[in-house]
């Protein structure tokens, strides 16, 4: 951020006053995704005139991208509203009409689940034989018990032993990998088809946390993402609405779309830029909807769609025995870790890491514990600097919030100072 001369016209209050009689700070927000979007919001409303939204693609959003094809809209990024006892993101769809269509499916009390339940699931070896419903349901019970335990590690200040090497996937892997054995009641047969399911549903585990494997994912602070209470939801008319209610209050001038920062000077240093499911016929038709993540996500990117549809049907096919499933007549897919503005989806706290390096990240430049110092330059928001609700949209939006809030502070203080 850089200072400059000129003109306010607000409400009468200390920092309006000030803006008009010093003159307007110059705000250059990088980037109209939920963050920035929100941060530009909030320093209009407070009197800052002299702001600008950078954004180096053409359109606003950031990792919300909402597809229209034919009546039904598909998401290619952010989808869910996770909970709704206060969060922004819910509030502002909730109050503009957003969710009055939403079904039962497209609603979800508790962990999501990346699996449809709407009519029967069936689950399947890679020999195309189903697994009996009990010995899913065992396993998942299972699962969920251990799930609770990585929980426990933050959230009960519970020592990581060395065997786990801090890992949630190696934790989880070896703690289901003992009970299974030592269960007396399974046959061997039945271990080892639950031993089988474990890595799967790992890897459901990594799509849900954006990581390459649930094994680079720190067990320690595992437990620090907080959710929501509520109902999670999806927005039937596209979670693009929310942005472009966002972008509202934003007078079309600000934003300039195309416009990608290469570079950052502050204080003359300079700082230069890393399972599937059905969808409800009734809204969508017959769309077949999956997730890929990790190092498969980014081999995906790398294939054309004609490859993309060939590797798909040739696996179901092969799960379901069924050798006559039609190849898909089109794809639509996301490409976050190619981006060049993206680079990936969105935050986990990596084995190594904790909620403290969540807090570096979101320091200012300069920083520094003294208030004698120069005034804050760069402010850092999105939803990876933000220590309890990151990889959400409501972290995002509230980081921006947050970040906007310094700005208005400072200056205010700063005004007053010089009255």
């Amino acid at each position: 951020m850089q200072s400059c001369e000129s003109s306010g016209d607000s409400a009468d209050d200390p920092l309006s006053r000030g803006l008009r009689r010093r003159g307007q700070p110059r705000v250059v927000v990088i980037g109209a995704g939920l963050a920035g979007l929100a941060a530009a919001k909030a320093l209009l409303e407070q009197g800052f005139t002299d702001v600008t939204v950078l954004e180096a693609s053409s359109r606003i959003g950031g990792r919300v991208q909402s597809v229209k094809l034919g009546h039904a809209t598909f998401e290619l990024g952010a989808t869910w509203i996770h909970g709704s006892h206060g969060n922004p993101i819910y509030h502002l769809a909730e109050a503009n009409g957003l969710l009055e269509e939403t079904t039962d499916g497209e609603r979800s009390v508790g962990r999501i689940s990346l699996y449809s339940k709407n009519g029967v699931a069936c689950y399947l070896t890679n020999h195309g034989c189903r697994i009996p419903k009990d010995v899913v349901e065992e396993f998942s019970d299972l699962y969920n018990e251990v799930y609770n335990l990585t929980q426990e590690f933050f959230r009960h200040g519970k020592p990581v032993n060395a065997e786990s090497q801090n890992s949630v996937g190696v934790f989880t892997r070896e703690e289901v990998r003992n009970r299974i054995r030592d269960d007396p009641d399974d046959p061997e047969a039945t271990k080892r088809l639950k031993l089988a399911m474990i890595q799967q549903y790992l890897k459901v585990e990594s799509c849900e946390s954006s990581s390459h494997s649930m094994d680079e994912v720190s067990l320690s602070a595992f437990g620090e993402w907080t959710e929501i209470p509520g109902a999670h939801h999806i927005i039937p008319s596209g979670f693009m609405r929310v942005v472009e209610l966002l972008a509202e209050g934003i007078p079309a001038h600000i934003i300039q779309l195309g416009k990608p920062v290469r570079c950052v000077h502050w204080d003359q240093a300079s700082s230069c830029p890393r399972g599937p499911e059905i969808e409800p016929r009734e809204r969508y038709g017959h769309v077949l909807s999956g997730w890929i993540c990790g190092e498969e996500a980014l081999v995906m990117e790398k294939c054309d769609d004609e490859a993309v549809a060939e590797i798909c049907t040739e696996m179901l096919r092969q799960f379901t025995g069924n050798p006559n499933i039609p190849k898909p007549r089109r794809i639509l897919r996301s490409a976050w870790g190619s981006n060049p503005y993206f680079r990936g989806s969105y935050s986990y706290t990596q084995v190594g890491s904790s909620g403290a390096d969540v807090e570096k990240l979101a320091k200012p430049l300069p920083y520094t514990e003294s208030s004698k110092t120069a005034p804050m330059q760069v402010l850092f928001s999105g939803e990876a600097t933000h220590r309890k609700y990151y990889s959400t949209t409501h972290g995002a939006l509230l980081s921006g919030q947050r970040e906007a809030a310094r700005l208005i502070e400072m200056y205010r203080d700063l005004f007053q100072q010089g009255t």
